[in-house]
């Protein structure tokens, strides 16, 4: 199960200010994957806060986007201290 709260707190400062500048509709950069991986503990453990659209072959032209959940928890967390270290 994906623990959404927890995933941002783990999100640096700036991976949250790029993953809001890119928006809800833009892929996920490979940079962003590899934030969300290691803020869910690790390569390819973030797979459940993002998923696939499109389609998936080529396995090379795959576009990654957050989940409509985890994207809506990201804007909705924007000026709190999520992903701020204390």
């Amino acid at each position: 199960m994906c623990d959404i709260p927890g995933l941002l707190v783990r999100l640096e400062a700036e991976d949250l200010t790029r993953l809001r500048e890119a928006g809800t509709e833009n892929p996920l950069e490979p940079g962003m994957i590899a934030a969300i991986d290691a803020a869910a503990g690790g390569p390819g453990e973030g797979r459940g806060y993002y998923v696939v659209k499109g389609s998936l072959y080529p396995v090379e032209a795959r576009e990654y986007h957050l989940r409509e959940d985890v994207a809506e928890a990201l804007l909705a967390s924007e000026g709190t201290s999520a992903g701020v270290a204390s």
